[in-house]
């Protein structure tokens, strides 16, 4: 059961402003959606949002990188960008190429008809710090992701080779990203084969999309909210 974020709330002369600030809380954690949908990520970390995400997936290729045997000069760069004019080494980079709210219920991915849409209520914190006898609200949102990872190289070969890499790397990190906090992450395919002009010379790419589904978590203070409310005049002619 969720405690009443107002029950600590004794000021009475702004008791009409808290109740309005009460009603556009409850609208803002959507509690029909925490009661019929989510649960709480179980990760030893707290959840991560889609950027902390590609992060992670950065952090782990990085350190296959390391701990591989190539030379110098044959060591991938990791990046978010595409190969530029100087680039004279195998280049992988990380972007999102699809957002959606996140779904539940039976099916893959992107194909459950029901969506959260809404905040769910994750913690009430009692007591804020920053406003004695006030409380907090963490809201978490949900999102499906898709990250696509592309392999660029000077040739097919080169290209196809670095794909499998990339693949056995993000197998062997699985356990990393879950344990950094993200709930769910699937290998979902490979997408079509791309090439590229930079500076006269034909890069060719291999994307590999991965499904990521992520959490954004935003702390809602009922002091700034009944601070709102009062800057903007709300609930000032209600009796």
């Amino acid at each position: 059961m969720t405690t009443d974020v107002f029950s600590l709330v004794e000021d009475q002369t702004l008791l009409q402003e808290k109740t309005l600030v009460k009603v556009i809380l409850e609208n803002e954690l959507g509690l029909a959606v925490q009661r019929a949908l989510n649960t709480p990520s179980v990760t030893p970390f707290p959840a991560k949002n889609i950027n902390e995400a590609m992060e992670l997936i950065k952090t782990a290729l990085d350190d296959f990188v390391v701990r591989s045997e190539d030379t110098e000069d044959a060591k991938p760069i990791i990046t978010y960008e595409l190969p530029d004019i100087g680039a004279e080494f195998e280049t992988i980079t990380i972007s999102l190429e699809k957002r959606e709210p996140g779904a539940f219920g039976t099916g893959a991915p992107f194909e459950q008809k029901i969506k959260s849409r809404q905040g769910v209520l994750r913690e009430t914190i009692h007591n804020d710090p920053n406003h004695p006898g006030y409380e907090l609200a963490v809201i978490g949102y949900w999102y499906d992701n898709i990250v696509r990872v592309t392999c660029w190289a000077r040739t097919n070969k080169q290209a196809n080779e670095r794909e499998i890499w990339v693949e056995n790397a993000m197998e062997e990190y699985g356990w990393f990203f879950r344990y950094s906090g993200i709930n769910r992450i699937l290998y979902e395919g490979r997408g079509p084969s791309q090439i590229i002009n930079v500076n006269n010379q034909k890069y060719f790419g291999r994307p590999i999309d991965y499904y990521i589904k992520t959490e954004r978590l935003k702390v809602i203070s009922t002091k700034e909210l009944e601070q709102i409310c009062v800057r903007l005049g709300i609930g000032q002619n209600l009796s």
